[in-house]
């Protein structure tokens, strides 16, 4: 993803990346750079099984996979549109300038999990579009293209040409032009960028104002940072019909509520390296992206081997999954969706600081992790993931007592300092979440704990296009829940940020505000990490969110589906080259139950 003077400075602190098999043509050269060691890698997700690799890869097949998000059908087909939700189906046919390094992963050398939704340290990084990259000076960034990458061919949109930096400029330029870009988490660019210019058509040169922390990653594996080409806005970038790419897969057909489907690019230029041996990839010739809602109908597809691989499963039916499909490859992930509630810290009673900490001590939160996850869970993992190193993450247990007091189930405490604010007999107060059934359940539970210390809340379950809405336009009178993805240090942060789409708390504190910029200005990773870490528990400290327990999920997959570690994510919300490097042995399959 850098050059090492890159590395250093934006590297392990940025967006969510992915991966793409060790495959890269050929490694970015490194840039000279002062700084620290690499971050220290996190434990990995307990493997269950060791995923078997046998025989050669085959090309050939449908891989069917019920991913985390199966739940949430795309809301949009266009970046512009500045909603997140668009990464994870579009990933697969339009490709960012880096991507992280699979061969680095469980399938590797196993040194970074590559779970986390967007966090891959600068170390585990490679090129994607771009072949090389450096940094020549804090403010400058330079972008080498591979020669020969080319859109796919798409009737009534183009026909099949190179791909070059004049395509990436267009990409970046609307983008940063758009007003909804302005609220997310990225919009910072929008203001440091001074300039972006193609010399040639292989290289792409960005000037900075200033230099920031952050731009490097954000820029090569952000969310809103893929890459397309004008005839597509031309055609109709909302019209998924319209979709093309360069990626490894061409989407095909899209049926809401039932599924997005993909089918190999044969033009697609990547390759990696199994058993020592170079392959073309994709090797499936179709991808199945099921839209289900329902748990219990996901359950059903995966004992019934409906599907090949299913990426979130509840502890619920770890053992019933024992018992029923002994053959199943299994791995313990922390779920990368984080339940918390926001509250609306810039109105009345929420205001009060001794309100937020009362809503959060009157929740037995140890019940909650017995009752919700089976104890299949951490109690803290907010703003920063359990997962990471405690170069940034602190555990509960080393908190200081006035953060650590937000987690003891303490309704009397909790009573008082209602009394203390002014509200001895309680209030009112709705809280929004999502029609998810577990989401329902979630905050019913807590409204129960609620109750008894005389805060009555009504529940408003919203569709999750609705609730999208109200929580990006700030609609919510009260209290939210909010299933935030665990993404890199500072993308987290947002949460946190005055006027983004996700800091629903609106929080604007002077003392986080000042915080995050100087970290964001630090080119030392040690001392940034250091400053990232003290705010961690200012954060936790100020109780805007209710902080609740997060999960371990259990990702399944069939003994057929081979060279697949478990790994997630290889870019920001994007999942494409881990999918796309994953070939099936159908004779096993076979053999095992039947022709697909």
């Amino acid at each position: 993803m850098k050059g090492k003077a890159l590395r250093l400075v934006v590297g392990c602190l940025t967006v969510v990346l992915l991966v793409l098999a060790a495959c890269a043509p050929a490694a970015p050269s490194p840039v000279p750079a002062p700084g620290p060691k690499p971050a220290p890698k996190p434990a990995p997700p307990e493997k269950e099984i060791v995923t078997p690799v046998a025989k050669e890869p085959q090309y050939g097949g449908t891989l069917t996979i019920i991913t985390w998000l199966s739940v949430i059908e795309p809301q949009t087909w266009d970046y512009y549109d500045g909603n997140w939700i668009v990464n994870p189906y579009t990933c697969y046919y339009q490709e960012n300038m880096l991507v992280g390094d699979l061969a680095k992963g469980p399938r590797g050398t196993n040194q970074w999990a590559f779970t986390d939704v967007e966090w891959i340290p600068d170390e585990f990084i490679r090129g994607d579009l771009a072949e090389k990259w450096e940094m020549p000076d804090s403010k400058t960034l330079i972008f080498r293209l591979r020669r020969g990458i080319r859109f796919y061919d798409k009737p009534g949109v183009m026909a099949s040409r190179e791909m070059t930096a004049d395509d990436v400029l267009f990409s970046w330029k609307r983008v940063l032009a758009s007003p909804k870009f302005r609220a997310t988490g990225y919009a910072f660019l929008a203001d440091i960028i001074e300039s972006l210019a193609a010399p040639d058509k292989y290289t792409v040169i960005v000037k900075f104002k200033e230099f920031n922390a952050k731009s490097f990653t954000y820029l090569g594996m952000g969310i809103y940072f893929r890459v397309y080409p004008p005839e597509l806005v031309k055609a109709g970038i909302h019209d998924w019909k319209n979709a093309v790419g360069t990626g490894p897969f061409m989407l095909k057909d899209y049926v809401s509520g039932a599924s997005v489907v993909y089918e190999r690019n044969p033009i697609y230029w990547g390759k990696t390296i199994i058993n020592g041996k170079e392959y073309s990839y994709p090797f499936v010739d179709r991808l199945i992206l099921p839209v289900i809602t329902d748990e219990s109908t996901q359950l059903a597809a995966l004992r019934t081997a409906k599907c090949d691989i299913e990426e979130s499963v509840s502890w619920k039916y770890k053992e019933s999954l024992a018992q029923t499909n002994p053959q199943l490859l299994r791995w313990r992930v922390l779920s990368p969706s984080l339940p918390i509630i926001a509250t609306r810290a810039d109105r009345k009673p929420f205001d009060d600081i001794r309100v937020r900490r009362a809503l959060n001590m009157a929740i037995d939160k140890r019940v909650i992790l017995s009752s919700q996850y089976g104890g299949e869970g951490q109690l803290l993992s907010f703003p920063y993931s359990a997962a990471w190193p405690e170069t940034l993450y602190t555990p509960l247990e080393k908190l200081p007592q006035s953060a650590r007091e937000l987690f003891e189930y303490n309704p009397q405490q909790a009573k008082q300092l209602l009394t203390e604010a002014g509200l001895p007999k309680g209030f009112k107060a709705e809280l929004i979440t999502t029609t998810e059934a577990a989401h329902i359940d979630l905050c019913s539970m807590v409204a129960a704990y609620w109750k008894d210390i005389g805060v009555e809340v009504e529940l408003k379950p919203l569709e999750y296009a609705t609730w999208t809405s109200t929580m990006y336009n700030k609609a919510h009178k009260h209290l939210i829940l909010v299933a935030k993805g665990l993404g890199s240090p500072f993308g987290i942060l947002v949460m946190v940020k005055p006027g983004a789409f996700w800091n629903p708390a609106n929080v604007n504190d002077p003392h986080i505000n000042e915080v995050i910029a100087k970290a964001e200005q630090t080119a030392d990773l040690t001392e940034q990490y250091r400053i990232l870490k003290e705010l961690n528990t200012y954060i936790i400290d100020q109780a805007a969110y209710v902080i609740l327990p997060v999960s371990y999920t259990y990702r399944y997959a069939w003994p057929w589906v081979k060279n697949y570690y478990g790994e997630h994510f290889v870019a920001s919300y994007a999942s494409s080259q881990v999918h796309a490097t994953i070939w099936l042995d159908r004779e096993l399959r076979e053999k095992m139950i039947g022709k697909k």
